[in-house]
């Protein structure tokens, strides 16, 4: 049967039917419309790690709560709650350096969205730098396992949901990645039945392709870009793969399969190390007037994280994903762009990108014959 694949580190369309498939279980949230005017407040709630917070600024302060974090508030705003925001519980403190708070990150993006299309949210924020979904849960239950949640978003930490082998991490273990999704999703829905969760499949880290890539040779640009196809299908698998298994995951926001459709397309350089491919690096690297400054190292933070073109496409797929909402009516003069620096252009091309991501996703495994929540290697 035909169907949309993934070759090395591109999304190659086969059959455009087999890609808007949905996951048995899921919701068809990537309408191709504004949805109707919701007039009750919507709460959602964003767990993950950086990758949710986005680390370095502007992204990871962007539409942030200044002085409060927001804690308490549960009104619709464009501005996020960062729930650990001076928290006293020691696991859950915003202490890293340069990881201060209040957090708003992807999710600030989203909240913005919201505001533009005049869809009443309450955004939330639960995120623990370099932490697992299984030990967020363990340290903020409470803040998760919430009944005001009409949806809540699980990131998991880049390391956790592939094997040792592919992360470069010898603590990485899918299946504790598919049980935490389980438990979580549990909790979740014992406190609010009708909450819709879904998953944030996050992008494949360039660090970590630059690492495999080299275990064994010089850099060389193709490796690379083969050790990034890699990752690119094991995270496609493994999030597919848990949301399969625990069988009430609302969806996946794919939005490390919306990367590989922007370097298929040119939009983006899948290669920050000096490729000559067109487009903007969706990892971190270095952008003028952000942080870090410098990049001194190909294993260097900022090349593990995304740049403000990778947060403002997740941020894109993200409220694609679960309000239905086509992106693209948002053009070239969307605020939360404008204000992290994104051209008009690139805006509009990125839009582009998370409609076609969602509305043609691809709901099959790459390696349909591997459990990717078994495998140990």
């Amino acid at each position: 049967m035909s169907r949309c694949s993934v070759v090395g580190p591109f999304v190659t369309l086969l059959s455009l039917s087999a890609c808007t498939s949905l996951l048995a279980g899921c919701s068809s949230s990537g309408g191709t419309a504004i949805p109707p005017h919701i007039v009750a407040t919507q709460h959602i709630l964003f767990v993950g790690d950086s990758f949710t917070h986005g680390r370095y600024a502007p992204v990871r302060t962007y539409n942030s709560t200044p002085g409060t974090g927001g804690l308490g508030s549960t009104a619709a705003s464009p501005l996020v709650v960062d729930e650990n925001f001076n928290t006293t519980v020691t696991a859950r403190e915003e202490n890293s350096p340069g990881e201060t708070g209040p957090w708003g990150g992807i999710p600030g993006i989203f909240a913005e969205l919201a505001a533009e299309a005049a869809i009443p949210y309450d955004v939330h924020i639960e995120a623990i730098s370099a932490t697992s979904l299984n030990k967020n849960y363990q340290a903020a239950q409470s803040v998760i396992a919430q009944s005001v949640w009409n949806t809540v978003v699980l990131q998991e930490a880049t390391f956790e949901p592939i094997p040792p082998s592919l992360s470069g991490d010898s603590i990485s273990k899918p299946a504790t990645f598919c049980s935490a999704v389980g438990t979580i999703e549990q909790g979740v829905h014992a406190a609010a039945p009708s909450a819709s969760v879904y998953l944030y499949e996050t992008g494949a880290p360039a660090d970590t392709a630059y690492g495999n890539s080299t275990a064994s040779s010089a850099f060389s640009d193709s490796a690379y870009l083969s050790a990034l196809g890699t990752l690119t299908d094991a995270y496609h698998d493994a999030y597919l793969t848990a949301a399969t298994q625990d069988g009430h995951i609302a969806g996946v926001a794919a939005t490390g399969d919306a990367w590989s459709r922007a370097w298929s397309e040119g939009i983006a350089n899948p290669d920050p190390y000096g490729g000559s491919a067109a487009g903007v690096s969706l990892t971190f690297n270095y952008q003028p007037g952000s942080q870090p400054s410098t990049t001194s190292k190909p294993t260097d933070a900022g090349f593990h994280h995304p740049s403000i073109y990778g947060a403002y496409l997740n941020g894109l797929v993200l409220f694609q994903k679960i309000t239905g909402t086509d992106v693209r009516t948002f053009g070239g003069t969307e605020k939360a762009a404008q204000t992290l620096g994104i051209s008009a252009a690139v805006a509009v091309q990125l839009q582009q990108i998370a409609w076609e991501s969602v509305t043609m996703q691809n709901t099959q495994l790459v390696h349909p014959t591997v459990n990717a929540c078994a495998l140990t290697q």
